[in-house]
């Protein structure tokens, strides 16, 4: 449970879901097609612009623009001529995808927009958001190797000693900061008390993936703000941060209240052997233990080749694998389910004795995503406009670019489709001027940086934030379409 809370829930602040139309501004329409502001600056600033219009001038801004429209006439397109008819696979992908936009809509509601925070708390933050703590440190995995751990700091050992004895080389040092994405526990450690000493360790502090960690307080410095102008946004810093931490917490109750009654019983047969034969695609050789997921599971796609977890008998898939409260999952229905949400591991690396372990917590983190996501068709956050929008923009996105590889079919370079598509995209904005509507009063107000940035979210199915940048034309000009009137 912790690893959805602590990890999956940490990037609602760029998200920033919310069913207040109002922050919503549409920028554009085509037909029944919207293309708001955040679709512009997250399509600007979450993904890799092409040179150009990778800039931030006006002309830069238009290109953008013309493309995010060009996105949206080409699905039209698709869809009037029936080009590339949704799969299965595709299905499953745009599925997955809006259901994950929904828990995080369900962690807002019931976490994010019930927090309330008291003078103490931001006064006593605003201290520690200017602190840097000097650490050393070290994790290690739980059970025998935890406890050896525990033998050698209560026989006298030093950290130093106990981590060049197990590890080789000299301990890590670095730097932590309240406003990092640390661990709840260490956070607890470093920030909430003041009685931290110089010298101190702390630990062996047990994390919610099973391993530990430990930590030697080296020292540390306390800055603060001096202008008015760096005041006020570590305020608006502390506060940010703390409705986030805060709102996890919250949530967690209703995580609990969710999951009230809920029991899963691995099958003790059946588990084993399926997690034998799912970790050999894992761990290939020595080289592969100590490296990231294997890419067996997850592909470099956004969509899970399901094909490739399926154990290598086949008369596995009718075998139960667990059951809920006496509901029986057999393999195929767990497969099934998988192919709208991918499994997330709360280690990304690990070694081959410890799969099955972290291969159950998966399920278990699965299992919990179940649940909380049908508690959000329940309370119909499926017809939310945030949750619709964002099915549209990843339909939008995969049929226009399905339709532009069909009208580019034969062209050798792909990387210069924005030329080659540009005379069409041109007859397109014709074609379609009538349902084209721009608001070019918010199009001036919005500004945007000139650093690639490629966004991602952590332990989620999903973790890329919006599709890859539309890439058909390089023209700045925009003469079609009409004003929308406020």
């Amino acid at each position: 449970m912790n690893r959805f809370l602590l990890l999956s829930f940490l990037i609602f602040g760029c998200q920033n879901l919310s069913v207040n139309n109002e922050e919503f501004p549409i920028l554009a329409t085509i037909g029944d097609r919207t293309i708001t502001e955040r679709d512009f600056k997250n399509r600007s600033e979450y993904t890799i612009r092409p040179a150009y219009c990778k800039g931030n001038l006006y002309y830069h801004k238009k290109i953008i623009l013309n493309n995010l429209i060009a996105e949206k006439l080409l699905a039209l397109e698709a869809q009037k001529l029936k080009l590339s008819p949704g799969t299965k696979a595709l299905n499953n992908f745009i599925k997955g995808r809006k259901e994950q936009a929904m828990r995080q809509l369900l962690f807002h509601k019931e976490g994010f927009l019930k927090v309330d925070l008291t003078k103490d708390e931001i006064n006593h933050y605003f201290k520690m958001a200017g602190r840097k703590y000097d650490i050393s440190y070290f994790s290690f995995p739980g059970g025998e190797f935890a406890d050896s751990v525990n033998s050698a700091i209560y026989n006298g050992l030093s950290l130093d000693q106990i981590y060049t004895s197990a590890f080789n080389g000299k301990m890590p040092r670095k730097d932590v900061l309240w406003t990092d994405s640390n661990d709840e526990l260490i956070n607890s450690k470093l920030f909430t008390s003041p009685q931290v000493e110089k010298g101190q360790i702390m630990g062996p502090i047990k994390m919610n993936d099973g391993s530990g960690f430990i930590m030697k307080i080296n020292g540390w410095n306390d800055s603060m703000p001096l202008s008015q102008k760096s005041i006020d946004e570590r305020i608006e810093t502390v506060t940010n941060t703390l409705k986030e931490r805060k709102a996890i917490v919250i949530f967690s109750e209703f995580i609990s209240e969710t999951m009230k009654g809920k029991s899963i019983q691995l099958n003790k047969e059946i588990f084993p052997k399926y997690a034998e034969s799912i970790g050999k695609k894992y761990f290939t050789g020595k080289e592969d233990k100590e490296s990231a997921l294997s890419k067996a599971l997850f592909g470099d796609t956004e969509i899970l080749q399901i094909d490739n977890l399926k154990p290598r008998d086949e008369e596995f898939e009718d075998l139960p694998l667990f059951d809920i409260n006496g509901e029986i999952w057999t393999v195929k229905k767990f497969e099934k389910e998988l192919s709208s949400h991918p499994l997330v591991f709360r280690k990304r690396k690990m070694s081959n004795e410890e799969f099955p372990n972290q291969f159950r917590l998966a399920i278990v983190d699965f299992i919990q995503d179940y649940y909380l996501t049908k508690r959000a068709y329940e309370m119909d956050l499926d017809s939310d406009k945030s949750i619709l929008l964002n099915e549209q923009l990843w339909s939008d996105s995969f049929f226009a670019f399905q339709y532009a590889i069909a009208k580019l079919e034969g062209i050798s370079s792909f990387e210069n489709k924005h030329t080659e598509l540009k005379p069409y995209i041109d007859e397109l904005q014709s074609k379609y001027n009538s349902i084209i509507n721009i608001d070019m009063d918010l199009f001036e107000e919005i500004t945007i940086s000139n650093i690639d940035m490629f966004a991602t979210q952590g332990n989620v199915p999903y973790p890329v934030i919006v599709p890859s940048f539309p890439s058909f034309t390089d023209d700045s000009y925009i003469d079609y379409g009409s004003l929308i009137n406020k």
